[in-house]
């Protein structure tokens, strides 16, 4: 029976063999960036002839939905333990509790991505919204009073 292989490996040897690559160099290919023993050619075929598009999107979403059940836990674990407090800090110490929150949220991104891309994705960002109409906010669900600093509600 033929052993089951994640989607990357799956993706990376379609895009490897449709780059031209014979297969011997595409099992040499996956040893070395998955540092795995390499299927098959047979197996490997089978993978170039029936994925397409759709194929590729059902097997990310699978994955996607497989990653997402596990960490969602973690973030509501994360969100308990870490946002929270710092919410309450703020409400507490009269700061603006909304931007305590997007300063958690965005500290959680430079963290995932680093710094320099960080940086330099927020300024694409910024630079392809120039000149575009503004987004107006989404309204809160627990209503304006409950958004903002203390000052800013008195």
């Amino acid at each position: 029976m033929p052993r089951t292989y994640p989607v990357e490996v799956r993706l990376f040897v379609v895009d490897k063999k449709r780059e031209g690559h014979s297969w011997d160099r595409v099992a040499e290919l996956v040893k070395q960036e998955f540092k795995i023993e390499p299927p098959g050619r047979r197996q490997m075929s089978k993978w170039v002839k029936t994925t397409d598009r759709s194929t590729i999107n059902q097997a990310l979403e699978q994955t996607a939905n497989k990653e997402l059940e596990a960490k969602k836990g973690q973030a509501i674990a994360m969100a308990m333990d870490d946002l929270l407090p710092r919410l309450w800090k703020a409400r507490d110490a009269g700061d603006d509790i909304e931007y305590r929150g997007w300063s958690w949220f965005f500290g959680i991104q430079e963290n995932v991505v680093g710094s320099k891309k960080f940086w330099q994705y927020l300024d694409k960002y910024r630079n392809e919204r120039s000149g575009q109409p503004e987004y107006p906010p989404t309204p809160s669900p627990w209503g304006q009073e409950s958004l903002g600093s203390q000052s800013e509600q008195k």
